[in-house]
Order: C-alpha cells, then structure tokens, then sequence
C-alpha cells in the first residue's frame, strides 16, 4: 500500500485520519491560525481520498470525523513559525500528489523536532522587534526605544513563563 489508494482500507483509513489529525495539532500548537489548520486538515484528507472527512478547529482543540470521530485536545499554544511553515510545504508536496503517507509520517516527525531557537535569540527579538515596529509606525528615536524596552519585559516574562511551563496566554 502506497498511502495514495483511491479507496483506502479501513486499517489505512485509520492511519490517515491520525496523521491529519498530528499534523494539525501540530500546526495548533505552533501557532498556526484556526482557519488554515482547517483547511489544510480538509487539503490533506482530498489528497489522500480520506472521503467524508469533516474537520471542526478551536483555538484549544480538533474535532474530526471520517468514519470514526476523533477529538485532540491542544491545551498549550507557543509560536513556532518554521515548524508551521514545514507543516505546510508538506501539506503542498501531498496536495501536489508526491509523497505517500510514510513519506509523510516521516517528515511530520522532522517538523515536529525542529528547535526552538535559544533564549537570548528569543530575548533579543522583542526588543527588537518593538523597536522596529515603533519607528516604521511613525514613533520618534525615544519612543522606540520605550518599546524596545517594553518588548524586552515582554520577551523576559514570557520566556520565564516557558521555562517554568507557566500560562502566557
């Protein structure tokens, strides 16, 4: 079985269905907006022929059903662009009929493990951020350099919040 049969198998089915339902969780976890994790979800059942595939995304959950129902529950959101954006061109080279199912399934992992970047690069990015964003919005030197340093508090509080796996949301 290549992954690609235009009438899965029930066994097949099952295995389709749980890989969906990873890949969107881990666009949820990362991220990713309600929308899109829906639509990909709904793009990745056409392409592996997973019919009456129906797909229902909260902020804090996946609801699915193709034969079976399914409920994951993502109680823990962070953001983690480049695992999203790997979740996605995975999701294009499937809708564009070149990768099996292990195919997939190998490479979800991969995605799944890509790091997150160090605490000082994370620390360094609000500040710089906020500083940036203040002066393309037209603050002078002084206020962006306010928000630089309201983007550090920020950056700090939420990186502590990660390390002691406390709520930030």
């Amino acid at each position: 079985m290549n992954g690609r049969e235009l009438y899965p198998d029930e066994q097949q089915r099952q295995r389709i269905m749980d890989f969906i339902m990873a890949a969107g969780q881990t666009l949820l976890e990362n991220g990713a907006e309600v929308f899109r994790v829906q639509q990909t979800m709904e793009i990745m059942a056409r392409s592996f022929h997973l019919r009456e595939f129906h797909v229902y995304v909260l902020t804090n959950g996946i609801f699915a059903s193709a034969g079976t129902a399914e409920v994951r529950n993502v109680p823990t959101r962070t953001t983690h662009l480049g695992r999203v954006a790997a979740v996605n061109q995975l999701s294009r080279q499937i809708a564009a009929g070149g990768i099996t199912i292990d195919e997939a399934e190998s490479r979800l992992v991969q995605a799944k493990g890509i790091p997150f970047p160090k605490d000082r690069v994370q620390l360094a990015a609000g500040p710089s951020g906020a500083f940036c964003f203040a002066l393309i919005f037209g603050g002078t030197i002084r206020s962006a350099l306010a928000a630089a340093a309201a983007g550090l508090l920020v950056s700090g509080y939420l990186l502590l919040c990660e390390n002691r796996r406390l709520s930030n949301g």
